[in-house]
């Protein structure tokens, strides 16, 4: 595919690197990652789920931007998220201010009750089996 240069901002398990550059199938250089954040949304857990969707309503969500994406890219994310998420624009802001991005919004309905969900705590908790899935997944 054609280089289109997207920025995606990731507020749930595609934060980790390992992950991501397992969906990419390729390295991701370290200045095409930065912290940011989403002001107005929250993460939280998707229904029956142990990753997150992006609801609005909260305070700030955090995330990180990953910049340099291209079609191929976007068509392995797209695929790694499936019918659950849709992809969509999203103001964020980095240390150099606030601009515009791509992001995966829940196409599920989310109620207003739905537990916060953290990175750090699905870390800690669920990465070891989450990557152990994800290569029995793909590389049988």
């Amino acid at each position: 595919m054609n280089r289109v240069d997207v920025s995606l901002f990731a507020y749930g398990t595609l934060r980790d690197r390992e992950i991501l550059e397992g969906v990419l199938g390729r390295a991701v250089p370290a200045a095409h990652l930065r912290d940011a954040r989403a002001d107005g949304w929250r993460t939280v857990y998707y229904p029956q789920r142990l990753y997150p969707a992006l609801v609005g309503g909260g305070s700030k969500a955090c995330g990180t931007l990953i910049s340099g994406l291209d079609g191929t890219d976007i068509a392995r994310l797209d695929e790694f998220e499936g019918d659950e998420y849709r992809l969509g624009p999203i103001a964020v802001t980095t240390e150099d201010g606030t601009l515009m991005a791509q992001t995966y919004f829940p196409t599920g309905e989310i109620g207003p009750n739905a537990p916060l969900w953290s990175f750090e705590t699905w870390t800690r908790l669920h990465k070891p089996a989450t990557i152990a899935r994800y290569r029995a997944e793909n590389f049988q």
